[in-house]
């Protein structure tokens, strides 16, 4: 499953996290580097693991997967394809910031065992990242 993420909710995410990263980084799993959670909850969005700013976090939708833009069939249906009940995994933050810095969206397509992430430029992928999915339960941090 595709999902894709406008350079314009990257560029909010991004400001924050800096903001929020030299405060405290949450940890998930072990990981206590900077970085990002995609997260399968109430839809699919990006998420920074820095601290947490007054009146809540800002969350980056997935296009394909907003129920601020969808029906709630229609991106349950999504969210349930790609994690189920739910779950999340992490990414890099060089990922989010090169993205970021070459004014880029990003796809991240999800298989079963694997996460990688594209930089979209002119409707084309360029950089592509590839890891393991961790396949993570969503935590007390979300």
């Amino acid at each position: 499953m595709k999902l894709s993420f406008p350079h314009g909710r990257l560029k909010t995410l991004w400001a924050e996290a800096v903001q929020q990263w030299p405060i405290a980084v949450r940890p998930m799993n072990g990981r206590s580097s900077p970085g990002f959670w995609l997260i399968g909850g109430h839809g699919i969005f990006l998420m920074h693991n820095g601290a947490k700013p007054k009146g809540g976090p800002t969350l980056a939708y997935a296009t394909e997967c907003d129920p601020c833009l969808m029906q709630f069939q229609e991106w349950l249906c999504v969210k349930r394809a790609v994690f189920g009940n739910g779950g999340m995994e992490f990414v890099e933050a060089v990922m989010i910031g090169t993205a970021v810095d070459a004014g880029c969206d990003i796809e991240i397509m999800l298989d079963r065992d694997s996460m990688t992430v594209a930089l979209i430029e002119g409707g084309k992928a360029g950089i592509r990242w590839q890891s393991s999915r961790s396949n993570l339960a969503l935590d007390r941090y979300y």
